[in-house]
């Protein structure tokens, strides 16, 4: 990566109340001594450099030469990962941004931030203005994984295998590589944050993490029972070898394993570990609040409520959620940044700007104060040495990922109703499992 330039560049953001809209800008001279104080840098990331503008001429010619115009970069960001306010990570990335900047002096930002969904939110807006308003197109965009494949299938971002040769991120954990691909195989996003649904525990009362339901047999266990996409016990149905659809794509369970999963739910309950209150919990913020409380010793909650939490929860570890065998997973989303399919003379500057963000070193520090799962092996091993960084490596390495929404919202209701009945003696294992499997032929 080519060195900062020596003379004084200086950078701010500007907050834009009516439009949401911050710009962060660069001008060269003394620093202003009022309004907005400089956004502070962060280390030069490793990356090698990567295409940008031709570099300015120089001797005598130079002196006369027309100091080049600024090009501008948008960038659509969700509200959990903006670079201002309370977004954990925000100063991070804002130093990061105004780095990039300092690098590439006729380069402006301009981020705006959207609702991460619905009307309004990213993807509907990049649709919407994509032929009625192209002027306000973002250059880059960070989507989640659904909306990614939305967006690639509706042509509204491009792919980026031209950009980044696949050798150079293959240290992309298996998840993150899923994420990020068409299903025709090309590129057409660079994850940057994960998040997984996993389980915390009270290491004084557990040495070790129970990853096995024989090994879950003190204090108290809940999860998210109340939770109408039932990823709990789906956790538990996949662990034990189950799938989603059949060999025509049809949607189906296996019930035998449904079940099987349920008989550990019951059982856990039998023994007193797991009370009917876990149904109450609807969320994983919820079931970590209970955790934080002290109302449980074990609890499943989501990675990124115990990384941006675990300090003050005394003993709190993080592990995964326990399966039948010892070999749990993790159910993970994911986001990654895109590149707009609008304005192809600023598709190298975008490139630039992404490789910059996903450089080890940036991703690294990034993804520690955001409080995400890292998606590269590479920026997880720049985490300092902690029992943090073990958990997050651990996860990533048995994380697949989240069944799409469509998919949960028909077979989730039918799951934790089974989950409901069984727990409250209405139905056995097997006829609840049955039941459920049931409801999913009904339109």
């Amino acid at each position: 990566m080519k060195a900062l330039r020596s003379t004084v560049v200086c950078h701010w953001l500007l907050a834009l109340a009516v439009t949401g809209t911050m710009v962060l800008a660069a001008c060269t001279g003394p620093a202003p001594t009022t309004g907005p104080q400089p956004v502070g840098t962060t280390p030069a990331p490793s990356a090698k450099a990567t295409p940008t503008r031709a570099a300015a001429a120089t001797g005598p010619a130079a002196a006369t030469a027309t100091a080049p115009a600024l090009a501008t970069l948008r960038i659509w960001l969700p509200p959990d990962f903006a670079p201002s306010g309370t977004a954990l990570g925000s100063d991070v990335l804002a130093a990061q941004l105004a780095q990039f900047q300092q690098v590439h002096p006729t380069i402006t930002l301009e981020v705006r931030v959207k609702a991460a969904s619905g009307t309004g939110g990213l993807l509907h807006s990049l649709a919407a203005a994509y032929n009625v308003a192209p002027a306000i197109l973002p250059n880059v965009i960070a989507l989640n994984e659904e909306d990614l494949a939305s967006a690639a299938a509706a042509g509204l971002v491009i792919p980026l295998d031209s950009f980044f040769p696949g050798q150079t991120l293959d240290d992309y954990y298996p998840v993150a590589q899923a994420m990020s691909h068409q299903e025709g195989g090309e590129r057409v996003g660079l994850p940057f944050a994960a998040d997984a649904l996993v389980a915390v525990y009270n290491a004084s009362f557990y040495a070790t993490s129970p990853l096995t339901w024989t090994s879950v047999t003190t204090g108290t266990f809940i999860f998210p029972g109340g939770d109408l996409t039932a990823l709990t016990v789906l956790d538990e149905y996949l662990a034990l070898g189950g799938t989603l659809a059949d060999s025509t794509g049809k949607l189906t369970l296996k019930v035998d394993l449904v079940a099987k999963a349920l008989s550990f739910f019951r059982s856990a309950r039998d023994i007193g570990i797991l009370p009917l209150s876990t149904l109450a919990y609807a969320d994983p913020a919820a079931s970590w609040q209970g955790f934080r409380d002290g109302r449980a010793t074990v609890a499943v909650t989501s990675a990124r409520q115990f990384l941006s939490d675990y300090e003050h929860v005394v003993s709190a570890a993080g592990t995964l959620i326990p399966a039948p065998d010892g070999k749990p997973l993790a159910l993970a989303r994911g986001w990654s940044w895109a590149i707009v399919n609008t304005q192809p003379e600023r598709h190298a500057d975008a490139a630039a700007l992404l490789t910059w963000l996903i450089d080890p070193a940036q991703l690294s520090a990034w993804s520690r104060a955001a409080a995400v799962l890292p998606t590269r092996s590479s920026a997880l091993a720049a985490w300092p040495s902690s029992p943090r960084a073990v958990f997050a490596g651990e996860v990533m390495a048995r994380a697949q990922l989240k069944p799409a929404d469509a998919v949960l919202t028909k077979i989730g209701p039918p799951l934790q109703q089974a989950l409901a009945d069984v727990l409250n003696d209405r139905a056995t294992p097997a006829s609840a499992a049955a039941t459920a499997e049931q409801a999913l032929e009904k339109p």
